[in-house]
């Protein structure tokens, strides 16, 4: 139910999603999730909050358009991990979301739904810039305090996850790639005996 994969993202992919995020973070399409009431704003993020969802680009008056590189990666992760299915959480634009957060910036503890029926929601994160300290990710207790470039791949729907507080002026970027993954696909991503409560 969590997989690493070292070294994921070449050098040119990740300087590139770097400086997207950095040049738009100020746009509309960065919204504050609310996950944090001591320090608003603090993290920004452009998934799709509350009821609202992705309907396509044609219907999106945002018009987020990230760079190629992040549906080259997108491409590489479906073929690595062996995606037969490989269909998209609705609050994803074209699956993909990126968040920045600044200092003091967390992620309170919590668990993601699962967007169909028959499904396990699946994230692949990658850190993309580290901050001085902090920004970690916690997952069922555990911390994962993984290097830029590398895979963080796991059951969202089904493992309570956090991220610790970002200290220090260099904000924490990351770009997740969300999945509503099949039981055929999840044994080609990793084992998953261990799921307490299976979906229906």
């Amino acid at each position: 139910m969590i997989k690493i994969i070292k070294n994921f993202l070449e050098e040119n992919e990740i300087k590139v999603l770097n400086d997207w995020s950095l040049n738009n973070y100020h746009k509309s399409f960065f919204t504050d999730p609310g996950m944090d009431i001591n320090y608003p704003r603090t993290r920004l993020t452009t998934r799709i909050h509350g009821n609202l969802v992705y309907k396509g680009p044609e219907n999106d008056k945002e018009k987020v358009e990230y760079p190629q590189e992040a549906f080259n990666i997108q491409k590489r992760i479906i073929e690595t991990l062996r995606l037969k299915n490989a269909l998209f959480p609705n609050q994803f634009r074209h699956g993909i979301v990126t968040g920045i957060g600044f200092e003091f910036g967390s992620i309170s503890l919590h668990q993601d739904p699962i967007y169909l029926p028959n499904t396990y929601t699946v994230h692949c994160n990658f850190l993309t810039q580290k901050p001085i300290d902090g920004g970690i990710t916690i997952i069922n207790g555990k911390q994962y305090d993984i290097n830029v470039g590398d895979a963080l791949i796991y059951t969202v729907s089904h493992l309570q996850h956090e991220v610790t507080q970002v200290v220090g002026k260099i904000p924490r970027i990351l770009w997740c790639y969300g999945f509503c993954v099949t039981d055929e696909d999840m044994k080609n991503i990793f084992s998953y005996q261990n799921i307490v409560s299976k979906n229906t």
